[in-house]
């Protein structure tokens, strides 16, 4: 269900249904692992036999169109630890989803919770994709901004940190971060949404090492901007250390501990996976 905050007006979701999901944390036989595919709903898609990627509907979904990826069978992984081709099918299945859901859903989330900290509730390794009949204050928020700037605030980096790099993408701790040790991976290429993967993966793995190095929970999101071709699409990953506190729920305003520019030097000098 759709409500609107008062003052504002800006969308939000209701769903009281997800109060039902189960917390492994707290125990309990794992629905994403092997022998366990009844208790999740019918796929939608199943990568190799046996099995090594699974996507199918949330069963507490937040919205009509929530989608569940599976991103390994070993209920103790994580991301960085996949091989490479794995990790590489993990991000192009992501893509293709976008682009499936896109046809559907107005705006298109990806994202990922990995630990209790970060928001989840099952530690088998997963991330969901998320379609909204409305764009999100943050994107909102953020499509207005580039649809002001010239040029283009993400073509042009050389003021930020930067980690590391690819081929396809830009790895940076950006000056104005919000969250303590926040990354975004910045597509080389300006467009507005996800269109290809490239060579994100193995970045992506790294990224995740070293975000894992500092904290064991962690975050990603991948930002798109449908409809506005000034916008530049990225990735936003950050470690969970603390919880957002009171000054910045009632407040709007962000208190970040960590000097990105320390955080790109450790970043940077973070071992390969």
């Amino acid at each position: 269900m759709i409500a609107r905050t008062p003052i504002t007006r800006l969308s939000l979701l209701i769903a009281p249904e997800r109060e039902n999901r189960p917390n492994l944390y707290e125990g309990g036989s794992c629905p994403f692992c092997p022998g366990s595919e009844g208790q999740t709903p019918p796929e939608i898609l199943r990568q190799g036999d046996p099995w090594r990627i699974r996507l199918f509907p949330n069963k507490y979904p937040a919205s009509t169109h929530h989608e569940v990826l599976v991103e390994g069978a070993d209920h103790a992984g994580a991301f960085d630890e996949l091989s490479p081709d794995h990790a590489a099918s993990v991000m192009a299945i992501s893509f293709e989803r976008y682009r499936a859901l896109r046809r559907v859903s107005p705006f298109v989330t990806l994202f990922k919770n990995h630990g209790a900290l970060a928001g989840a509730s099952i530690p088998h390794p997963h991330s969901q994709i998320l379609g909204t009949p409305f764009a999100p204050a943050r994107i909102a928020t953020e499509t207005q901004a580039f649809a002001d700037a010239h040029p283009c605030p993400l073509c042009d980096l050389s003021e930020h940190p930067q980690i590391a790099e690819s081929s396809d993408y830009r790895w940076i701790a950006p000056l104005g971060s919000t969250m303590p040790w926040q990354q975004w991976i910045i597509p080389r290429r300006h467009t507005n949404e996800m269109i290809d993967a490239g060579d994100l993966a193995p970045l992506l793995q790294r990224v995740v090492q070293a975000t894992r190095r500092i904290a064991i929970t962690f975050n990603w999101a991948f930002l798109n901007f449908p409809g506005e071709p000034r916008a530049h699409w990225y990735l936003e990953v950050f470690p969970r250390l603390s919880t957002i506190a009171g000054f910045e729920l009632g407040s709007g305003t962000f208190i970040n501990t960590v000097d990105p520019v320390d955080a790109a030097r450790l970043l940077r000098d973070a071992p390969r996976p």
